[in-house]
Protein backbone atom coordinates (compact mmCIF):
# COMPACT_ATOMS: atom_id res chain seq x y z
CA UNK A 1 0.00 0.00 0.00
CA UNK A 2 3.07 2.53 0.66
CA UNK A 3 4.65 1.39 -2.55
CA UNK A 4 1.48 2.60 -4.50
CA UNK A 5 0.89 5.42 -2.33
CA UNK A 6 4.67 6.81 -2.91
CA UNK A 7 4.17 6.33 -6.84
CA UNK A 8 0.58 8.07 -6.58
CA UNK A 9 2.10 11.08 -4.98
CA UNK A 10 5.79 11.08 -7.12
CA UNK A 11 3.25 10.50 -10.79
CA UNK A 12 0.85 13.92 -9.63
CA UNK A 13 3.67 15.91 -8.48
CA UNK A 14 5.25 15.34 -11.39
CA UNK A 15 1.99 16.22 -13.55
CA UNK A 16 1.94 19.13 -11.56
CA UNK A 17 5.53 20.58 -12.15
CA UNK A 18 4.90 19.76 -15.90
CA UNK A 19 1.67 21.07 -16.24
CA UNK A 20 2.60 24.58 -14.55
CA UNK A 21 5.74 24.26 -17.04
CA UNK A 22 3.51 25.68 -19.70
CA UNK A 23 3.53 28.74 -20.94
CA UNK A 24 0.40 30.50 -23.00
CA UNK A 25 2.17 33.25 -24.81
CA UNK A 26 4.56 31.31 -26.58
CA UNK A 27 3.20 31.16 -29.84
CA UNK A 28 4.70 27.73 -31.72
CA UNK A 29 5.87 27.06 -35.66
CA UNK A 30 2.37 26.17 -36.77
CA UNK A 31 0.55 29.11 -35.67
CA UNK A 32 3.12 31.48 -36.92
CA UNK A 33 1.76 29.69 -40.36
CA UNK A 34 -1.42 30.03 -39.49
CA UNK A 35 -1.00 33.43 -38.77
CA UNK A 36 -4.19 33.09 -36.22
CA UNK A 37 -3.22 36.48 -34.92
CA UNK A 38 -3.27 38.59 -38.02
CA UNK A 39 -6.45 41.11 -38.34
CA UNK A 40 -9.28 39.74 -40.90
CA UNK A 41 -9.89 41.09 -44.38
CA UNK A 42 -13.28 41.45 -45.61
CA UNK A 43 -14.06 39.39 -48.53
CA UNK A 44 -17.50 40.74 -49.50
CA UNK A 45 -19.41 38.66 -47.50
CA UNK A 46 -22.51 39.89 -46.15
CA UNK A 47 -22.39 40.51 -42.02
CA UNK A 48 -26.03 39.55 -42.15
CA UNK A 49 -26.68 36.50 -43.80
CA UNK A 50 -30.28 34.82 -42.91
CA UNK A 51 -31.08 31.08 -43.44
CA UNK A 52 -34.52 29.76 -42.76
CA UNK A 53 -34.98 26.39 -40.92
CA UNK A 54 -36.26 23.56 -43.41
CA UNK A 55 -39.31 21.58 -42.69
CA UNK A 56 -39.03 17.60 -41.72
CA UNK A 57 -41.73 15.81 -41.82
CA UNK A 58 -41.41 12.16 -39.89
CA UNK A 59 -43.95 9.53 -41.28
CA UNK A 60 -44.43 5.60 -40.40
CA UNK A 61 -44.44 3.37 -42.81
CA UNK A 62 -46.66 0.32 -41.69
CA UNK A 63 -45.47 -3.72 -41.41
CA UNK A 64 -46.72 -4.88 -44.66
CA UNK A 65 -46.04 -7.42 -47.31
CA UNK A 66 -44.38 -6.68 -50.50
CA UNK A 67 -45.20 -7.23 -53.73
CA UNK A 68 -42.39 -9.11 -53.81
CA UNK A 69 -43.40 -11.84 -51.15
CA UNK A 70 -40.83 -9.95 -48.42
CA UNK A 71 -42.17 -8.58 -45.36
CA UNK A 72 -41.24 -5.04 -44.55
CA UNK A 73 -41.30 -4.63 -40.39
CA UNK A 74 -42.26 -0.97 -40.84
CA UNK A 75 -39.72 2.23 -40.06
CA UNK A 76 -39.65 5.68 -39.46
CA UNK A 77 -39.20 7.71 -42.59
CA UNK A 78 -38.26 11.37 -42.93
CA UNK A 79 -39.37 13.64 -45.63
CA UNK A 80 -37.86 17.08 -46.77
CA UNK A 81 -41.10 19.34 -47.24
CA UNK A 82 -39.41 22.57 -47.46
CA UNK A 83 -36.08 23.30 -48.37
CA UNK A 84 -33.70 25.77 -46.23
CA UNK A 85 -33.32 28.97 -47.74
CA UNK A 86 -30.51 31.61 -47.80
CA UNK A 87 -31.41 35.28 -47.76
CA UNK A 88 -28.88 38.01 -48.31
CA UNK A 89 -30.72 41.37 -47.06
CA UNK A 90 -27.71 43.60 -48.80
CA UNK A 91 -28.05 41.92 -52.20
CA UNK A 92 -31.89 42.45 -52.35
CA UNK A 93 -31.55 46.18 -51.29
CA UNK A 94 -28.83 47.05 -53.80
CA UNK A 95 -30.50 45.34 -56.37
CA UNK A 96 -28.52 41.98 -56.64
CA UNK A 97 -25.24 43.48 -57.14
Amino acid sequence: MGKYFHTLLVLSISALMVGCAHHFKNIGILEKRANYHSPTKSQGIPERVMRTKGKVKKAWLHAHEMPTGDYFGGAWVYLLVEETQWTFPETLTSGGK
